[in-house]
């Protein structure tokens, strides 16, 4: 997440859709950057991966006027999304085990939330698009009512072309040399070599709008 009050953005970032690479393109021209989750502070809330309707209560209670901000954020190809996904948990079930008796009852904590699993299927079979992780499109960006709180969507496979092209209307010039590719899922094949009939209906139904709306397939 990156807000800047004098560009008048705010950037969203939805897990494994590119958010560390524009988070870093972002941080120039950002007022305020998020930090980890496990480190905020009631003076300080603004984590990472935080939901449109959570910042809008944080800017409501601050006095800041939502409307004004121009709010984006990234969407990936649901299929490719959930391997990328699924080799963040794995990831982080390895730091966990490395730190294991290093940092004490903090790690007990994230390995409560960060149970171990066996397979891809596994995984998938067991996500819940309503977490924070795994969050579909509609659960980040909507409010209770399902209204969006966003103004803008970008799509991941177009983000060299897509994210100068959006921040030159706000004013910041950049060129898609500019542009890093961080946090990428390492020693992982195609994603459509993770699948078979019955994990691709599961994403088809876990995350049937973003397949829709922006012509994803398998």
């Amino acid at each position: 997440m990156r807000i800047s009050h004098k560009h008048r953005f705010v950037f969203l970032a939805i897990p494994r859709t590119g958010s560390t690479t524009v988070r870093n393109v972002l941080d120039d021209y950002s007022d305020i950057k998020s930090i980890h989750i496990s480190e905020i502070t009631d003076g300080f809330p603004f984590y990472h991966h935080i939901s449109a309707r959570e910042l809008k209560n944080i800017f409501e209670r601050r006095g800041w006027e939502w409307s004004d901000y121009k709010k984006f954020c990234m969407i990936r190809n649901p299929y490719d999304r959930v391997v990328s996904l699924y080799y963040h948990r794995l990831k982080m079930e390895s730091n966990i085990m490395k730190n294991r008796g290093v940092i004490g009852n903090s790690i007990g904590n994230v390995k409560d939330i960060v149970k171990p699993v066996n397979t891809f299927k596994d995984y998938l079979m067991h996500i819940n698009p309503r977490n924070r992780l795994p969050t579909s499109l509609k659960a980040f960006i909507c409010d209770d009512n399902g209204n969006f709180l966003v103004d803008d969507v970008l799509m991941y496979e177009k983000l060299n072309e897509d994210l100068p092209n959006y921040l030159d209307n706000l004013g910041i010039n950049i060129t898609a040399e500019d542009i890093p590719h961080l946090n990428a899922s390492q020693n992982r094949s195609a994603y459509r070599d993770y699948f078979d009939e019955d994990t691709k209906k599961r994403v088809s139904e876990l995350y049937a709008y973003e397949i829709s709306r922006f012509g994803y397939n398998f």
